[in-house]
């Protein structure tokens, strides 16, 4: 059995395909199985996938019809085999030594989750500076939902490509399908398990920010608001216990202000054809969290804009 069960879903990525296989494959830790689940990908992506897994044993595909990111991770985790997962994403790169330095802290500290930091990149390159594994600055912590809520340079990204997980650690967790953003809640459930976690002052992963395929470029429209707003309802449901109230007040109190006031950006930034739209799908949410007393006036700029704007009267 591999050490490390990699997760690479795969969906029109040709043009980086193959730099990002290329990064994997040149880790200095081997004992990885790469489990690349095609998602019914029109373009030459299984065709390169195919050319790769003749070369690397290594390398398993999984073809699947077109189901979105969040099932394609979720069937990858079902046959994954290793001690602990790494989640890739196919148009991205990966530092040489993410594998190695992320086990090597995962089991130095017998930890449940290794975070790293990353760095946005044109898609064409990349730093490849070398590092020494002992010179890195590190935090351990078994309640990583504060740092995840902090501005620490150890804060915590909601991307799942910034972690190595101890398998264990996903047991009854899956990523939410066909929604936009689904890596926040699934972090967010993570976290409530409160994992022995290793934050790593170090990036690791080349995050390519130019793809115009990529939902972060896409034109904003209704279903984006929706799916944030179904993410955070599943976060608040995974925190919504006895044992847990006091997680659910820092959630209240630092997560909801920056989640409602991202929401009302995307309002104001909407194509004036749907802007109205947007505004009432918002003023439903906010209802919603003000009926579950979720929205802290203090520290919540939008509030005022609440009561003095035309969401106030839809």
């Amino acid at each position: 059995m591999p050490k490390i069960s990699v997760i690479l879903p795969v969906y029109n990525v040709e043009k980086y395909l193959r730099r990002c296989l290329d990064s994997l494959l040149k880790q200095t830790f081997t004992d990885f199985e790469a489990i690349c689940v095609n998602d019914g990908s029109p373009d030459k992506s299984l065709h390169i996938l195919e050319e790769y897994a003749a070369k690397d044993s290594r390398i398993k595909i999984i073809t699947q019809e077109n189901q979105g990111l969040s099932m394609a991770r979720n069937n990858g985790l079902k046959i994954a085999t290793g001690d602990y997962i790494y989640f890739l994403d196919s148009d991205d790169a990966i530092h040489h030594k993410l594998l190695e330095i992320a086990y090597t802290y995962a089991t130095k500290h017998n930890a449940d989750m290794v975070c790293f930091d990353y760095e946005k990149t044109d898609g064409t390159t990349f730093s490849l500076k070398d590092i020494k594994i002992e010179n890195i600055k590190t935090k351990i912590t078994d309640n990583p939902l504060k740092l995840a809520l902090s501005k620490s340079k150890f804060r915590i990204p909601f991307n799942v490509w910034t972690k190595l997980y101890k398998k264990s650690i996903l047991d009854g967790i899956e990523f939410i399908k066909n929604i936009h953003y689904e890596d926040y809640p699934h972090t967010y459930a993570v976290l409530a398990k409160k994992p022995k976690t290793v934050c790593l002052d170090a990036k690791l992963y080349f995050y390519t920010f130019l793809n115009m395929q990529s939902i972060s470029n896409q034109r904003i429209c209704p279903k984006q608001i929706l799916d944030f707003y179904e993410g955070i309802k599943y976060v608040y449901n995974v925190y919504n216990k006895p044992e847990l109230a006091k997680e659910l007040k820092l959630i209240r109190r630092y997560l909801m202000p920056k989640i409602l006031k991202n929401q009302l950006k995307r309002c104001v930034k909407a194509p004036d054809d749907i802007k109205e739209q947007m505004y009432a799908i918002f003023a439903s949410e906010l209802k919603y969290w003000f009926d579950k007393d979720m929205v802290s006036v203090l520290g919540c700029g939008i509030v005022r804009y609440f009561k003095y704007s035309k969401i106030a009267r839809m």
